[in-house]
């Protein structure tokens, strides 16, 4: 639903630009007379279809250190004040069924739709309206008062939540106007790129691996100080899965990246052990691989045979399994990318409220600010603490 007349002679006590997890979940968290701008047709498109469908909507270990942001501390005080304990009360009051599986990730058994049902019902439950279609242009301040140019009109309030979102999945609501009021506003900001997402290899090392697109294996992923044990997969352009999401959080353009392809094993003892071996060194290995080709194009031109080896070549073989390495030239972009690293530099935002310290009145939460989340339900969750923490500032503000 657009705006109504009404909506446009109203000062609302406030504006949530943005009907995602963190502007549904603000606006569920507090009883205001208030308004969800929302540009697409549906609220929390992004909510409905993550996890599989099941919706990762948070984890039980979560904790500053699962989180990228330039200023370490900040999450700290947000994690504290709303722990995933809190979002599975309000999941139990709904009836809403959850699991939890590897690594303390917490899921609905049901589905993601339930999530965002609920998020919609608290926000209405709450004095909230929901004005879908509505795309936020710009915002002033005058005369202590926001003024929001939208595409269907212009209207007012006491205060303003950005939780517009991160650049990442465009079709699902990705955007960059937090971009754009930082620039406006001259807020300090942090260059965004994506985030959790596949690497892709010079062209050479394309050719290798895209005839190994498709399969997977559990691999060691090192990028400067942050190591990920997970699944790999190799891709058509270069690598991707868990293990590698997870190190593009922490990757920038022209770092280095080493793979170890046989984490649970030892290359040189398997080779000592078949020393007198007229096989290949690819042979000997390939039982330990989900797919026996995978040691073939690991070793390339490297690969002979046992028994004719020298010390230097078995080194320069097991080097290639346990410490592969590659600069890659690039990732697979802001569509495929989970989340945007980067945003609203947290030097400017006061932890405990979210509040802008350069724009009182002014909020920004979630996705829209320097704080990214590993992959497990991470960033579901910065969006609920983030959210609750503005909103618990806000309720006493009238």
């Amino acid at each position: 639903m657009s705006l109504l007349p009404e909506d446009k002679q109203t000062i609302f006590h406030t504006a949530i630009v943005g009907g995602g997890a963190a502007g549904l979940f603000c606006a569920g968290s507090f009883d205001a007379n208030k308004i969800v701008l929302e540009a697409l047709e549906k609220p929390a498109l992004k909510v409905s279809v993550s996890g599989g469908g099941k919706c990762n909507f948070s984890n039980r270990f979560v904790s500053p250190a699962d989180y990228r942001c330039a200023q370490k501390h900040f999450c700290k005080s947000a994690l504290a004040a709303f722990k995933a304990d809190d979002f599975i009360r309000l999941l139990d009051q709904a009836r809403i069924p959850l699991e939890e599986r590897e690594q303390g990730r917490l899921f609905t058994k049901s589905s993601a739709r339930d999530i965002v049902h609920l998020l919609v019902k608290r926000a209405k439950e709450h004095h909230t309206r929901l004005a879908t279609n509505v795309r936020v242009l710009d915002i002033q301040q005058m005369n202590g008062v926001f003024c929001l140019r939208t595409s269907a009109g212009t209207i007012q309030a006491q205060h303003v939540v950005l939780a517009t979102g991160g650049i990442s999945y465009p079709e699902l609501g990705g955007n960059s106007f937090i971009t754009k009021m930082a620039q406006q506003e001259n807020w300090p900001f942090v260059e965004q790129q994506p985030a959790l997402c596949g690497f892709t290899l010079p062209k050479n090392l394309r050719t290798v691996f895209s005839t190994l697109a498709g399969n997977s294996l559990p691999a060691r992923v090192s990028c400067e100080k942050h190591t990920e044990t997970d699944a790999l997969l190799f891709t058509h352009d270069g690598f991707s899965g868990p293990a590698i999401l997870q190190t593009s959080l922490f990757w920038q353009p022209g770092q280095q990246v080493e793979i170890d392809f046989l984490p649970s094993q030892n290359v040189s003892r398997i080779f000592a052990a078949h020393k007198n071996s007229s096989r290949l060194f690819s042979q000997v290995i390939a039982d330990y691989f989900p797919t026996k080709k995978i040691a073939k194009i690991l070793l390339g031109t490297q690969d002979r045979d046992l028994a004719n080896a020298s010390r230097a070549e078995l080194d320069k073989a097991a080097r290639l399994i346990h410490h592969f390495t590659c600069i890659p030239v690039g990732t697979s972009g802001y569509t495929k990318a989970e989340v945007t690293a980067g945003g609203l530099d947290t030097r400017g935002i006061n932890p405990s409220t979210m509040e802008v310290r350069q724009t009182p009145g002014m909020y920004v939460i979630g996705e829209a600010l320097d704080v990214t989340g590993r992959m497990g339900g991470f960033n579901l969750h910065w969006a609920w603490s983030s959210a609750y923490v503005a909103a618990q500032h806000l309720k006493n503000k009238f």
